[in-house]
């Protein structure tokens, strides 16, 4: 048994010393190239948009507008490629997290067979007692030498179940890695689709600018008319909030530009986001809240019963207390209404959402000095549209969103609805996806009130 039992400590051992520099690094030079390729390319779209901006403060004629759409064009050709090089640039990182997965799991592996090796072994020797190794050993040094091999052989296994903790872990980071640079390269995909519409668009009314002369110019005053009819078209046009009826595009792209000048949030997302919170309040409805302790209400339409209308202790309190304030009934204000979601059994989350921005009374309160410094007012007011649309501009940017940078806007979105990313919620992506929809129509709007 000596013998034996030595050689095994040793085999044990071996396979157990950690392998290093088993992530490799692939193709650096070729990402330090693609890298170089987008800094340079962002660097030139950021110029042509400045040029644009000094275009249009030249004021409006036929050659300053074939020059803007030239030049946006231009621009958005070349957020193409740097689209393409940033999904070349995602879809390399992916390829290297897919290697360093199959390494990690084969890692895991490995490790999993020590592990069994060594439990075998121990479960082996559990079996003797001090006195069988004393009756066994030719010599004392040799019974305390078995003993010190029995010692380390339980340190390895403690050190076996560390070792593969850590690369549970390990392979836990790049997964979550592997699945937001998926998440990053759809997007982008998303992204440039959008921009490829927008090249369509701007190119068919250049080459319509381009067939009026210099003999011309009564065709282009028409043109002008016809975009400003568009525009006031645009503007005029009703533009729903939820829980708070509806108010013109016009306005409610002018609360959100005021929004954006402080959180840096573009409009377009502020109003994609609340455009998305309508359209879910027509197919959850809203209720009323009635029982205060238990947080219990009633649907709006149908007067039934409703379960969770508000949390008890987070929300009643502060939602009865800044009521006061505005002067209104708490059991005639609308929210939210519970959407049925159960784990193991048991209901789980609550409704109480109020107004446009669906904030419940606790995060609305998070808000308040901030929302009541932008506007002016004395008290924040959740349905009224300006207090609405700067809260959620206010939310968006604390949830990381940054004007242009779809990405983030997506993920910001996301996060809005779930609390979670999009990588991390399915719902959270689909909610995400169709806030990215109407921000791509709704920023084709706003470029025509820019015009």
């Amino acid at each position: 048994m000596r013998n034996r039992f030595a050689i095994f400590i040793f085999v044990i051992l071996f396979t157990l010393v950690p392998m290093q520099g088993y992530i490799p690094v692939f193709a650096e030079q070729t990402r330090a190239e693609l890298e170089a390729d987008l800094a340079n390319l962002e660097a030139q779209i950021k110029a042509l948009t400045n040029s644009i901006s000094e275009t249009k403060q030249q004021g409006a004629s036929l050659k300053n507008d074939i020059s803007v759409l030239a030049k946006k064009i231009e621009q958005s050709k070349l957020k193409i490629k740097a689209q393409d090089a940033a999904i070349a640039r995602l879809t390399q990182n992916i390829s290297e997290k897919d290697r360093t997965l199959k390494i990690l799991n084969e890692k895991m592996d490995r490790e999993k067979d020590s592990l069994a090796q060594i439990m075998r072994k121990t479960r082996y020797l559990e079996q003797y007692s001090l006195l069988d190794f004393g009756l066994q050993s030719n010599s004392l040094s040799t019974f305390f030498s078995d003993v010190d091999s029995f010692s380390t052989l339980n340190r390895a296994l403690n050190q076996s179940f560390k070792d593969i903790r850590a690369t549970e872990d390990e392979i836990n980071q790049v997964k979550t890695q592997l699945e937001d640079s998926k998440d990053e390269e759809t997007q982008k995909k998303l992204a440039q689709q959008a921009v490829k519409k927008q090249v369509e668009l701007n190119q068919k009314e250049k080459n319509s600018l381009l067939t009026i002369t210099k003999n011309q110019e009564t065709q282009y005053k028409k043109v002008l008319v016809a975009r400003e009819k568009e525009a006031a078209t645009i503007r005029a046009r009703l533009f729903e909030l939820r829980d708070a009826g509806s108010i013109s595009f016009g306005t409610a792209y002018d609360f959100a530009l005021a929004a954006s000048k402080t959180t840096g949030v573009r409009p377009a997302l502020i109003l994609a986001i609340l455009m998305q919170e309508s359209s879910l309040g027509i197919n959850v409805g809203a209720c009323y809240l009635r029982d205060y302790s238990t947080g219990d209400g009633v649907g709006i339409k149908t007067g039934d019963v409703k379960k969770r209308v508000m949390k008890p202790d987070r929300d009643v309190p502060v939602f009865t207390s800044f009521l006061s304030k505005l002067g209104r009934d708490p059991q005639k204000t609308p929210v939210s209404c519970w959407i049925p979601a159960y784990s193991g059994g048991s209901p789980t989350g609550w409704g109480g959402a109020m107004g446009p921005s669906q904030f419940i009374p606790s995060t609305w309160k998070l808000f308040e000095n901030r929302i009541e410094k932008i506007t002016g007012a004395s008290v924040a007011d959740p349905w009224k549209p300006y207090h609405a649309i700067t809260a959620t501009s206010l939310y968006l940017a604390d949830l990381g969103a940054v004007a242009g940078n779809e990405v983030s806007e997506r993920n910001a979105a996301c996060k809005y609805y779930s609390g979670r990313s999009c990588a991390s919620s399915s719902a959270g992506a689909g909610y995400g996806n169709s806030v990215m929809k109407k921000l791509y129509s709704m920023q084709a709007d706003i470029d025509k009130l820019q015009r």
